[in-house]
């Protein structure tokens, strides 16, 4: 059966969704304000609507199937737009945005995948190390917005090493949805996916992001 389309829009007029739209406004007034301390009320505020749409709907019972997909889709929208704004007032190296983006072009790229590894598109969900990484993603974007160069730093490295968690994590899933022979039920298996994965991001560091990482580590020491 295909999507209803006339329902869905029916759908959109909902509290809890309009406050999810509302933040596409407040996005653009963040950027034009950009420069000014109005940039910390107005994170704050869409922040807080990330929050309250979800608390609206089921307070209201409003929950829908448009909102459903339109939160995490405005989240992505919101993250991605903010980020791009953000990062060139960091003067970090371009670099930077491999750890910053390796664990959703990971997902994406599994996603696109996912009918030659014949695993399930829809059963790929976030796992407690991809939250972490979204935490972390949105600490790293908070640190620009003050902005603190240092701060900064140090949480786009903790935001690789838990990206090669999460990736690892995500890996040990296909594994075992890929075979049935158990393979990758045991922790021997599980931990030579990790330490694998994280040898190809050694491997990425020394070559991309060298100099950075000694920068970090003065700035530690």
């Amino acid at each position: 059966m295909g999507i209803d389309w006339r329902e869905r829009a029916g759908e959109l007029w909902t509290i809890p969704n309009l406050v999810s739209l509302a933040r596409l406004p407040l996005l653009i007034v963040l950027v034009v304000l950009l420069e000014s301390l109005w940039r910390y009320p107005l994170f704050a505020l869409i922040v807080f609507t990330d929050a309250l749409d979800g608390w609206l709907a089921r307070r209201l019972d409003q929950t829908t199937e448009l909102g459903a997909m339109l939160d995490p889709a405005l989240d992505k929208l919101t993250a991605l737009l903010l980020f791009f704004v953000l990062f060139p007032r960091t003067e970090l190296a371009i670099e930077y945005l491999v750890l910053f983006f390796a664990r959703d072009g990971f997902v994406i790229a599994l996603g696109v995948l996912s009918p030659l590894l014949t695993i399930d598109a829809g059963d790929v969900q976030a796992n407690t190390l991809g939250k972490v990484v979204t935490n972390v993603q949105f600490m790293t974007m908070v640190a620009m917005l003050v902005p603190q160069v240092p701060a900064t730093q140090l949480l786009m490295w903790l935001l690789g090493v838990a990206s090669v968690l999460a990736i690892a994590d995500y890996l040990v899933f296909v594994g075992r949805e890929m075979t049935a022979t158990g393979l990758f039920e045991s922790r021997e298996a599980a931990a030579g996916v990790y330490v694998g994965t994280a040898l190809v991001f050694l491997v990425v560091v020394r070559l991309l992001l060298f100099e950075e990482l000694q920068e970090t580590v003065e700035l530690i020491i």
